[in-house]
């Protein structure tokens, strides 16, 4: 292969030029074109290299949600799950299982959240990444791209690209694991810079040239490397020399996102040097088909990635030993009751524990499809939820999803309703100050204190409320002018939402309590 290099060039200007044919907003994929040294290496003689499907190898995933400098438009939990979901599927066939490393991190920064570079990316990536895992981003708007991945730094996704129905989070770990484009060399047309217009009716050049500088293991910033790649022929006669140099992907000429007709084959015709006709193979998930199309890896491919696990990428391989699989079993929502009443501004949740779950995902929503733009979503690691915030006298749904580092692809619960109301009409007493309800929340069986101070002495009644607003227990209370202590007894109360009263003459006062 030849290369020419030329110094003196600024990095980023003409970063990552794609075909103008057909072009999508965003763009397929911003990973620069190129072959790592290592495949190259690895191709020359792939019976060196440990390439063995017989075990299943867990990959660490540390996932970075990224959102504006307001903390707006993180990317959502029930939507990252099902994209974790689909990538594990995705791998299935090459015996390789995507996990998450430790909890899900959270930024807040406006110009990573929507970059036009990847130099701003790269910048982002160096700032945050976690050693020996494959550092994913979500992010609005990667560059003008649906992702990419830096092999230096790590793999930023559009987070319109990442649902239950996309590849691109796979095709950027391919890329990861050493998969090129099969297309590779197409990348900027017949010339690195788009600058040589190709008819795909005539046959194509021997070769096409394409820019190679950021597929390096190092961010260069003055350097602009052009490399050349043999275009490949259909009867395969130079399958281990062009293009990606795997000789079970066929010949792809198209480097532009596309459509497959009925047979899974690009709509596209195309010529290669000798003239000969063909179409592009759509079920590729390294080529630009639509997510549609889209479906596996070849063996050659399976092979060279998870050699690249063995040899190149061992550093992940520090944790064979996968979390238990969640349970089965349907997950059952217990409190509150389908249609029943909740406090608008201190409603609890609550649903039985799944086997083997750590997280759960709870949605909210002011309609039963769960809408994105009208739903809420939380996330705990107890089996229970409080909630503040929602608007009082209106119907909600709500429904939760359990989860844990290794399994994703669970199914939410069936929803129910509830009226978000105002149960408890909070009053003050005059004279009375600085209440304060402790340890809130408290452990069942644990007496909690209502603290308070008062400019007189008067006789007044405590009284316990469920959530849903019964009566549960009552006794007298005798205030003296001064500091005063009242201890509220909760052995045998179930985890829960409750409403403590205090009643006088003089008025009222509420204070919300929470058992675990």
């Amino acid at each position: 292969m030849k290369r020419i290099v030329l110094t003196g060039l600024m990095a980023f200007a003409g970063l990552f030029l794609l075909s103008a044919q057909e072009e999508s907003w965003p763009l397929p994929c911003g990973a620069p074109a190129g072959k790592s040294e290592w495949l190259k290496k690895y191709q020359q003689n792939p019976q060196a290299f440990n390439r063995s499907l017989d075990t299943l190898l867990y990959v660490p995933l540390t996932i970075h949600i990224v959102g504006n400098d307001a903390g707006e438009g993180y990317f959502g939990t029930n939507k990252l799950l099902d994209a974790l979901c689909k990538l594990n599927e995705d791998y299935a066939e090459a015996n390789v299982a995507f996990f998450v490393e430790g909890e899900v991190r959270y930024i807040d920064n406006s110009a990573w959240y929507n970059h036009d570079s990847v130099l701003i990316g790269a910048e982002m990536m160096f700032a945050n990444n976690v050693p020996n895992t494959i550092n994913t981003y979500f992010v609005s708007d990667p560059a003008g791209n649906c992702g990419y991945n830096l092999p230096y730094a790590g793999i930023a996704m559009n987070k319109s690209c990442s649902d239950a129905n996309e590849d691109t989070w796979a095709h950027e770990i391919g890329h990861n694991l050493s998969l090129p484009h099969p297309f590779l060399g197409w990348e900027g047309g017949v010339s690195h810079d788009n600058s040589v217009p190709h008819n795909f009716n005539d046959p194509a050049p021997l070769f096409v040239t394409y820019d190679y500088t950021y597929f390096r293991d190092t961010l260069i910033l003055d350097t602009l490397i052009i490399d050349t790649a043999w275009v490949e022929f259909v009867d395969g006669s130079n399958c281990q020399a062009a293009a990606d140099g795997f000789c079970d992907t066929s010949p792809d000429y198209l480097s532009f996102r596309w459509f497959c007709n009925n047979n899974a084959q690009s709509q596209q015709e195309q010529t290669d040097p000798a003239g000969v006709k063909f179409r592009s193979d759509g079920t590729l998930i390294m080529g630009y088909a639509d997510d549609q199309c889209q479906a596996r890896f070849t063996p050659e491919q399976i092979a060279a990635l998870r050699a690249n696990l063995y040899e190149e990428k061992a550093d992940y391989l520090y944790n064979q030993v996968p979390a238990p699989a969640i349970g089965s079993a349907p997950l059952a929502l217990s409190f509150p009751l389908d249609g029943e009443t909740v406090q608008f501004d201190d409603a609890y949740f609550e649903w039985e524990p799944v086997e083997n779950a750590t997280h759960y995902v709870i949605q909210i929503s002011l309609l039963p499809n769960f809408s994105s733009a009208l739903a809420r979503e939380y996330f705990s690691t107890e089996p229970n939820l409080l909630v503040d915030g929602l608007l009082n006298n209106r119907t909600y749904y709500w429904r939760v999803r359990a989860y844990n580092s290794h399994t994703f692809c669970t199914a939410p619960s069936a929803f129910r309703t509830f009226q978000a109301g105002d149960l408890v009409a909070v009053n003050t007493i005059a004279g009375i100050s600085a209440p304060r309800l402790f340890p809130n929340p408290s452990e069942s069986g644990q007496s909690a204190v209502l603290e308070l101070q008062s400019a007189f002495s008067f006789s007044g009644r405590l009284e316990l409320f469920s959530a849903t607003g019964q009566l549960l227990w009552q006794e007298a209370a005798a205030l003296q002018a001064g500091a005063n202590r009242l201890e509220v007894n909760t052995a045998g109360l179930p985890a829960g939402l409750y409403f403590l009263h205090l009643d006088s003459p003089q008025g009222r006062l509420a204070e919300r309590m929470v058992v675990r």
